[in-house]
């Protein structure tokens, strides 16, 4: 399938276990600059935000209030998920990876801890904005041929991870596709 935007845009990650804060902020600041630089460009871009149900869940998570929030600083995303629904697209990410050395450390942690790592998730939800993947809840409309990340720096080892995972799968090649937009934020690990 050929992706049908130039680029998909990250921005205001969010825990369930968090309130909007300066992280939020942060990435809106700079999703101000991508877009007009995109614009200027005549370039297409879809605008997703991934919402970390999975980790740190919290029920009491009001995702009315963070989606109205964020459609108020006008930057509303074209698509809003939460982390736990890329669990199928997990699944087809694991069965992806050839390399037995980078996959079995994977599963190993997967049956210790009883759930997936964070590498997983991001491997996954890459897969899925690129096109390479696919799942009922995100809309092919939103692929793009490039990926752009708005994060906290704390965030860079968990992405790192998710490229080693990434250039053990048959698509190696599309992580040259992938930027990080990183800004000072705090260690939530």
């Amino acid at each position: 399938m050929n992706p049908q935007k130039n680029v998909s845009v990250e921005y205001a990650h969010i825990y369930t276990n968090n309130k909007v804060g300066d992280e939020q902020k942060l990435s809106l600041n700079i999703l101000g600059d991508l877009k007009k630089e995109a614009e200027s460009q005549n370039k297409t871009f879809s605008l997703v935000v991934l919402i970390d149900d999975y980790s740190f869940p919290d029920p009491t998570f009001d995702y009315s209030v963070f989606s109205e929030w964020i459609e108020g600083q006008g930057y509303k995303p074209d698509l809003i998920l939460r982390e736990s629904q890329l669990i199928p697209v997990c699944d087809a990410v694991l069965k992806l990876i050839e390399d037995k050395e980078v996959k079995e450390p994977v599963v190993d942690y997967i049956k210790a801890k009883k759930k997936y790592p964070c590498s997983l998730f991001i491997a996954a939800w890459y897969l899925l904005r690129l096109g390479h993947l696919s799942s009922p809840l995100f809309d092919a409309q939103f692929t793009a041929k490039r990926l752009v990340n708005i994060l906290p720096t704390s965030f860079k080892p968990f992405e790192d991870k998710a490229l080693e995972l990434m250039a053990a799968t048959p698509f190696q090649q599309s992580i040259q596709n992938i930027e990080h937009r990183y800004f000072e934020g705090r260690l939530i690990a």
